[in-house]
């Protein structure tokens, strides 16, 4: 995709008699397009004037970049205004529509005739949003706010003016230029498993995004330079501690993308389960897409000023695998991270499968860890039953205490 964001302009030729008022419309349109500094697309007519045509002259007020895409061969044609005009050699009525829409970012439709639902029907099927002019006559009218078909995969957004209209389109090709996924592999040096794991999966799956979170404390083997990384978001770029730094640049990185899934390790028995850090409804439904039974609240303390980095993302979780040198762990980890690439669906996505903990304390003792403690496993301790979580694993600490939660416990939190 270029840098300028190029919106086509799509409407009636004037043979099907428009009125003045759908006319400034579309060039009003065409004015807004400019005015957020992108470009206009429209289709250059040989014979007629159309709404397209005068979403041109409207950008054109501004000194906005137009282009125009007409049929046969050529360049002469009705609008003169245009700073290009394209001859795509094709025919009129299906063959220069294609090159023509398949060029923008998204339409906005003006009215419209057999020529207009014609490059509606293509953005539809190449998944180019669509933005409808509503009160504007035409297919375009007939169409906003509704889908083609009943496969219902690109949705005809309706605007009621013309301000409205490249507001949103600008806001849907925003939301298309997000990507899906990124991983973030070692946020703490001396955890490998990801790292490990991610090099396998990205053999098999060479369009994956992933990251290594801390590559200074990786090298060195230790678990941060400085600080904590996964106490530092949002971060300081100007920061003289590296992960403060380091922070900053995952935190801008993360905002790129719907979703981020941190990778942790752990040298506790705890097989392979997921912490949401900020319960969020859009951090729990990711959560619950993957196939993993074991799903944690662990929420982060107000106190501070910084946070795990997963906090600052749109949507983003963590998984916490171990114990982490385990082949069994390995391997199943790279199963559970195919499976979220792949989208397949598994039993583990189903709410019945899944079981919800909630970190409420810790267990502070200088003593020996009881031995027939385990994990996720509940025991009583003081009067008090919990389950433990990474036992053992921090000095001062026995471990961490969790209470077993309902569906129907999280469903209140919203």
């Amino acid at each position: 995709m270029s840098n300028k964001i190029q919106i086509g302009v799509m409407g009636s030729c004037s043979d099907l008699r428009y009125s003045k008022i759908i006319e400034k419309n579309a060039e009003e349109i065409g004015y807004w397009i400019a005015k957020n500094k992108a470009a206009l697309l429209f289709g250059a007519e040989k014979d007629f004037d159309s709404l397209s045509t005068a979403a041109c002259r409207g950008a054109k007020k501004i000194g906005g970049l137009t282009i125009g895409v007409t049929y046969g061969e050529g360049r002469v044609v009705r609008e003169k205004s245009a700073d290009i005009i394209m001859s795509s050699g094709l025919v009129r009525g299906g063959g220069r529509e294609v090159n023509l829409v398949l060029s923008c970012d998204a339409i906005i439709t003006v009215n419209g005739g057999s020529g207009t639902l014609t490059e509606m029907l293509i953005a539809y099927q190449a998944g180019i949003p669509i933005v409808a002019l509503k009160g504007s006559g035409g297919w375009s009218d007939k169409m906003a706010g509704k889908f083609f078909d009943e496969r219902k995969r690109l949705k005809v957004n309706s605007a009621s003016n013309p301000r409205q209209a490249v507001s949103l389109a600008l806001k849907l090709i925003k939301k298309q230029q997000i990507k899906q996924r990124l991983f973030l592999a070692a946020t703490h040096g001396n955890e490998k498993i990801g790292v490990e794991v991610m090099e396998k999966v990205q053999k098999k799956y060479k369009n994956v995004d992933w990251v290594i979170g801390n590559p200074y404390a990786l090298k060195q083997e230790k678990r941060f330079i400085d600080v904590d990384l996964n106490r530092s978001a949002p971060g300081n770029i100007f920061s003289k501690e590296y992960e403060m730094r380091r922070a900053a640049e995952l935190v801008e990185l993360g905002k790129q993308y719907r979703e981020v899934i941190d990778i942790h390790g752990t040298d506790a028995d705890t097989g392979i389960f997921i912490i949401i850090n900020k319960f969020s409804k859009e951090n729990l439904e990711l959560a619950i897409s993957m196939p993993i039974k074991r799903i944690v609240i662990w929420e982060s303390s107000d106190r501070f000023s910084t946070s795990p980095l997963t906090n600052c993302m749109p949507s983003g979780v963590e998984i916490e695998a171990g114990p982490q040198k385990s082949l069994q762990v390995k391997k199943q980890l790279q199963e559970i991270i195919e499976n979220i690439i792949t989208n397949k669906k598994t039993v583990g996505g189903v709410i019945k499968n899944k079981e919800f903990y909630y970190v409420f304390d810790k267990l502070e003792s200088d003593k020996i860890v009881p031995s027939s403690w385990c994990e996720f496993k509940r025991v009583s301790y003081g009067g008090q039953s919990f389950y433990p979580l990474l036992i053992g694993r921090y000095s001062g600490k026995w471990c961490y205490q969790m209470k077993k939660i309902s569906w129907s416990d999280i469903k209140k939190r919203f």
